[in-house]
């Protein structure tokens, strides 16, 4: 397969996946969204595979087109015809007649449509619907490495090393070599006299500092433009990971999360994901600057100006 046939099947997946997480939140315009990034995923999934099969091109092709097309081209009719065209309907009146589609329709379907995905990359492609992963375009070779030991770990029955190295991930993925992610913390909280401890100084710092931390991870998920509510509660997810003086990790938990389910697993990937191709669009590089006889000093540089890089 050529390596831009399988980027398009990869960004294929990604649509999809995106539909099934918009499919899966409560409101009523959400199940629109999904059906019609589904049906944009299972067409970007078509014209990849039937370039890969060297099929004639056809400028004028529709969404239904793909079976007769197929047929013609290697002899082997694609599955799921009554299923896809299902979905082509409720696409066609929900975006051409303004027809709102039927909740329950949607949500069956959805899962039809991975089916479809399947069934189509292992008959055509010879690969599995799990085996086309996103990691393969992600930037850093650390976090796929850590992404992937974190799927080998959860398939072997150690839930928790696959959680842990996912965390892993998201700390490299905040922390990369040669960059900086620029996102806001929250400054420390002081130590406090004793004196001002009885005056409930101690307290208010605390509710000072909660405030402040809340706020910039709120900032942060705005700027990242990732979903506010599944940052915060990803942050307070364990294992928690302390890092000591000499760069070594020292790791805190409350759950082993044994009963932690497969949906939640890849929920939580696909967000850490998610997350390394949002960061890797606003990572600022650094370079050393050596100033006269001393020792190098780390400066930013702006990627988009011409100037002297400027002192952090």
């Amino acid at each position: 397969m050529l390596p831009d046939i399988h980027r398009r099947i990869v960004n294929a997946k990604y649509v999809f996946e995106r539909a099934e997480s918009v499919q899966a939140e409560s409101a009523e315009m959400s199940l629109s969204i999904a059906l019609l990034l589904a049906h944009d995923a299972i067409e970007l999934l078509m014209l990849a595979v039937l370039d890969h099969v060297g099929a004639k091109p056809n400028a004028r092709r529709n969404f239904m087109d793909f079976w007769p097309d197929m047929k013609q081209a290697i002899s082997l009719e694609p599955p799921d015809l009554i299923p896809m065209e299902a979905l082509n309907k409720l696409r066609v009146g929900l975006k051409h007649n303004g027809n709102l589609p039927h909740a329950q329709t949607v949500r069956d379907l959805i899962p039809r449509c991975k089916g479809f995905f399947e069934n189509v990359l292992n008959a055509y492609c010879q690969l599995q619907y799990e085996d086309v992963s996103l990691l393969d375009m992600l930037p850093d070779a650390e976090v796929i490495s850590l992404l992937k030991k974190s799927e080998e770990a959860f398939r072997s029955g150690d839930k928790f090393s696959a959680m842990l190295n996912l965390k892993f991930a998201f700390h490299k993925i905040e922390r990369p070599e040669g960059k900086i992610l620029p996102i806001l913390e929250a400054p420390e909280k002081p130590s406090t006299p004793y004196e001002l401890r009885e005056w409930g100084i101690d307290k208010y710092l605390g509710q000072l500092h909660s405030f402040l931390d809340e706020c910039a991870k709120s900032t942060n998920a705005i700027m990242l433009k990732i979903d506010r509510l599944q940052y915060a509660a990803y942050l307070r997810l364990g294992p928690y990971i302390l890092w000591t003086m000499d760069g070594r990790p020292h790791i805190q938990y409350s759950d082993t999360f044994e009963s932690l389910p497969r949906e939640a697993f890849d929920k939580w990937k696909a967000f850490v994901v998610d997350y390394a191709f949002k960061a890797a669009d606003v990572y600022i590089p650094y370079v050393p600057v050596r100033q006269g006889a001393g020792a190098p000093r780390e400066y930013f540089v702006r990627p988009t100006s011409s100037e002297e890089p400027s002192q952090p």
